[in-house]
């Protein structure tokens, strides 16, 4: 079965080789022309939608690989890395918790974290 024009953009938009890229080098390398590739575009406005979901299946599993990255980071002591994992999975905003007095000391967190003893009691 033969790709329609939009299939074949989406395929190339999804290479990340082609970031940069404008229509024109498209429709050059592929023998389309510009008009019949804005027609497709109105025909399936969703295109833009389909080559971020296809683009972040690719990434998905290297993602994996920088969040535990991260974790060791954190784990290590590094409290750059430790205050990016609680925004990045706790939804953790520094203002928020300022605002509320509740502030995390991440000495003491990455310490835990370590299994350090009497940490657990600074923090409490």
């Amino acid at each position: 079965m033969e790709r329609s024009l939009i299939d074949t953009y989406i395929l190339y938009r999804t290479n990340p080789d082609n970031d940069g890229k404008n229509d024109s080098v498209f429709v050059t390398s592929f023998g389309f022309s510009l008009q019949d590739l804005r027609k497709s575009k109105k025909q399936r406005p969703e295109w833009a939608r389909e080559v971020l979901e296809a683009r972040r299946e690719r990434y998905a599993e290297m993602l994996g690989d920088v969040d535990k990255a991260l974790f060791q980071a954190a784990k290590c002591g590094d409290t750059k890395a430790a205050d990016l994992l609680y925004r990045r999975f706790d939804g953790w905003n520094p203002r928020i918790v300022e605002q509320n007095n509740n502030f995390y000391n991440f000495s003491d967190i990455v310490k835990e974290l370590k299994g350090t003893p009497n940490a657990r009691r600074r923090t409490q």
